[in-house]
């Protein structure tokens, strides 16, 4: 549904092959995997345990001396099999399927609408052709009463045929369409002639029969090669993505070096310009060297000024060129943190999970969905905020990226030791009990 709403303007109209849409939506399911994973996996441990604990399985394990971390083990390791399924997802599978969902809805996007030709409307759907049918059978292509205004010359004055009717058909391979007229005329001015503007030259022919033929090249999806689309950030895996930000980094020290000798090189050049106009020392007297120098106070003004724009222009052109350079330098830095976030976040999520569902006691698909969806969402709005300040600026790729992580870890660190010591953490009667002994008076004393 999320593809649905995002895409149906560029994909409504041009005639998609539900193949074509099928793809579209098989490449854009690789990019909901890291929202469903860690939501996924939270879930179901809150389920598996939730129903453990309300069929006292759990404490028939306890009491027969299986702690909680040997109960924990195998599911551990099989979380540790998700965890690298969720980097290669993140490392290979969304790369490429990125690439290849990127690659084909840039093809989708140049292709023209299909040709949908209705009755009594102009349509201009084929470049430089503008034509109406006053009737159209949809099951055998024949027309009637037919308009065509040809500018595919460019020559400012539009070749007219009219037909009173007619038949279109395809080419083989529907590169071109033949536009077969009967009982026609076509009429054309003529300006190449001296005096065109006072005498109106022009040709009119009769025909009986008259074949139009019309590129369709812009109305078939033409795949692009998917290296134009390679060095993108989201389609990098790990390593590409290293000796990306490596050359980043190198580029954006070379700017700022190129810069500094710019600067100087100008200063040096500057200083022997004005050499020729103060060929000897001169002594400065009152602090008022416009004075004391031969040259002229306008042309010193005027020179100052220019080279101060000239400086000031390169320098906002280096520092803008460099800001823009670390703005993807960063953006690289994110998409390269983010390929590790999902296999962690996993774990995470089954460390919450696990306990909770364990403590909860409650199994099925009531308590343990909102207790999940809760969390997730938390966890969600973290990851957001996090990402966000890592691309303003506003903190480091490696703390916006890893902020929900920071957060959650200790809390999964939390229920876990709270679940391997049999608390009570949901039981009512354990916080009344807490809270009794704050508010307990103390006993009167009689004497």
């Amino acid at each position: 549904m999320q593809f649905i709403w995002l895409y149906i303007d560029d994909l409504a109209g041009k005639g998609i092959s539900w193949f074509v849409i099928g793809q579209l939506m098989f490449y854009f399911s690789a990019s909901i995997i890291p929202l469903a994973l860690p939501l996924s996996v939270l879930l179901s441990s809150i389920m598996v345990f939730g129903n453990l604990g309300e069929t006292y399985e759990l404490i028939a394990a306890k009491a027969a001396g299986i702690s909680i971390w040997r109960i924990f083990k195998p599911l551990l390791f099989a979380m540790i099999g998700i965890s690298l399924f969720g980097f290669f997802v993140s490392n290979v599978l969304i790369p490429k399927a990125t690439l290849k969902y990127k690659s084909l809805m840039y093809d989708i996007k140049q292709q023209k609408p299909a040709l949908l030709i209705k009755e009594g409307v102009f349509y201009e759907g084929i470049e430089g052709i503008s034509m109406r049918v006053g009737k159209k059978n949809a099951e055998t292509n024949e027309l009637e009463d037919i308009i065509i205004y040809d500018n595919r010359q460019n020559s400012g004055h539009a070749i007219i045929v009219a037909a009173e009717r007619g038949k279109m058909a395809m080419s083989q391979g529907d590169r071109y369409l033949y536009f077969t007229l009967y009982n026609g005329i076509r009429y054309e001015e003529m300006d190449k002639q001296q005096n065109y503007e006072r005498t109106s030259p022009h040709s009119t022919l009769s025909f009986a029969e008259e074949e139009i033929v019309f590129d369709m090249y812009g109305f078939k999806l033409n795949r692009t090669d998917e290296s134009l689309f390679k060095d993108g950030y989201q389609m990098l895996n790990v390593f590409e993505l290293d000796n990306k930000i490596d050359s980043f980094s190198t580029l954006i020290q070379e700017k700022k070096k190129g810069a500094d000798v710019y600067y100087n090189n100008h200063l040096r050049l500057q200083d022997s310009i004005y050499q020729k106009y103060i060929p000897e020392p001169i002594t400065v007297t009152n602090n008022n060297l416009l004075n004391e120098t031969t040259l002229s106070k306008q042309v010193i003004i005027a020179n100052a000024l220019n080279n101060a724009r000239a400086i000031k222009s390169v320098v906002d052109y280096v520092t803008n060129d460099v800001s823009d350079s670390k703005k993807l330098r960063i953006r690289y830095m994110i998409e390269w943190h983010k390929k590790y976030t999902l296999s962690v976040a996993c774990l995470i999520m089954f460390f919450i999970g696990a306990p909770l569902g364990s403590i909860i006691r409650k199994g099925g698909f009531g308590t343990p969905v909102v207790i999940s969806v809760l969390l997730y969402i938390l966890f969600h709005i973290i990851s957001l905020v996090g990402e966000k300040m890592a691309k303003t600026g506003g903190a480091e790729p490696i703390f916006g990226i890893w902020l929900s992580i920071i957060i959650l870890l200790p809390l999964g660190v939390f229920l876990t030791f709270q679940a391997a010591n049999d608390s009570g953490l949901f039981d009512k009667s354990s916080w009344l009990k807490f809270f009794k002994k704050f508010n307990s008076k103390p006993p009167k004393v009689i004497l």
